[in-house]
């Protein structure tokens, strides 16, 4: 599997491996701020084109975060962002598309979350099962 060529099928049955479960993920792209966006184009537009493009399967349960970016092999593993190392998790809708922030020891991830794409065919429907669920935190 490689990130060009990968299906929603490919998707669902690699989280099926490692999860069990396949209603508790959100496929999604990295987020970059305004600021840092513009920053990165006049710095070099190639980092740019390749660092915004990462996508990754983010899967939510009671202990974390388990991430994984698709990569030109599917060899990798999940990491976990663990709960308790999580100081800031919040969510910006912006109708059809989400922004997830996570401050996780320190460090800002972002994520954007798109609803219309074959790829992410069912991240709306997912989205709202999670959001239910609270993303599993305890808190």
């Amino acid at each position: 599997m490689s990130k060009i060529f990968t299906t929603n099928s490919e998707i669902i049955q690699m989280v099926q491996d490692n999860f069990g479960h396949t209603e508790n993920y959100l496929v999604a792209m990295k987020h970059n701020g305004f600021i840092k966006d513009l920053l990165k184009w006049f710095i070099n537009r190639l980092y740019y084109a390749m660092d915004s493009s990462r996508q990754f399967i983010l899967y939510f349960d009671h202990q974390g975060i388990h991430e994984k970016e698709f990569s030109f092999t599917d060899k990798s593993k999940f990491l976990l962002i663990p709960w308790n190392e999580v100081d800031e998790f919040d969510i910006n809708d912006k109708g059809n598309k989400i922004i997830i922030n996570i401050n996780h020891l320190g460090k800002k991830y972002s994520y954007i979350v798109e609803f219309n794409n074959y790829l992410l065919k069912g991240n709306r429907e997912r989205f709202a099962h999670l959001e239910k669920k609270n993303f599993f935190r305890e808190r």
